[in-house]
């Protein structure tokens, strides 16, 4: 009973981090209207580091789905990002999560290349369905990697620094 009390606690936190996280960024030029860099994508990779597939994949669907939902400017794009951050978060902490060693500097790395590609193909076939175009969503691709690689980099520090408190460990 304990644990499934922390998970839901962590689970609740990383959800709350993710969606105000969504909300501290900035915008990437783009033909589309630019992708959206922000600190949510760093708390997802954080969460799939340090809690695991259901907490992350929670934590991703949930906190960036809701915030562009209630962003006012992302709406439309609140049930692909739900699915696509959900499968983010689910996927990197497959690779990458392991709660009683060490993260692995490679998994991390293996992560972010699994969940990069979700993100590029998940948001090039949600703006071909939006916009009806194939060719002007391959300009959003450099700013979803831009912003995956950011978050990747500050969600692992993030992990890397607190796997080594063992009392933090879940």
């Amino acid at each position: 009973m304990k644990n499934k009390i922390r998970e839901l606690v962590f689970t609740a936190l990383m959800t709350a981090l993710v969606f105000v996280g969504s909300g501290i960024g900035f915008r990437t030029p783009s033909v589309t209207g630019g992708g959206y860099v922000h600190m949510g994508t760093a708390f997802l990779f954080f969460a799939a580091f340090m809690f695991g597939k259901k907490p992350a994949a929670f934590a991703g669907g949930v906190g960036m789905g809701l915030f562009d939902l209630v962003s006012g400017y992302y709406t439309a794009w609140a049930p692909f990002t739900f699915i696509i951050s959900l499968l983010m978060g689910l996927t990197a902490a497959a690779i990458a999560y392991s709660p009683d060693k060490a993260l692995s500097p490679a998994k991390c790395t293996l992560a972010f290349i699994a969940a990069t590609i979700i993100k590029v193909l998940g948001y090039y076939i949600t703006e071909v369905i939006l916009y009806n175009n194939f060719i002007s969503p391959i300009a959003s691709i450099p700013g979803n990697i831009v912003q995956m690689a950011a978050g990747a980099l500050v969600g692992s520090l993030l992990a890397f620094a607190l796997k080594r408190n063992k009392a933090f460990v879940h």
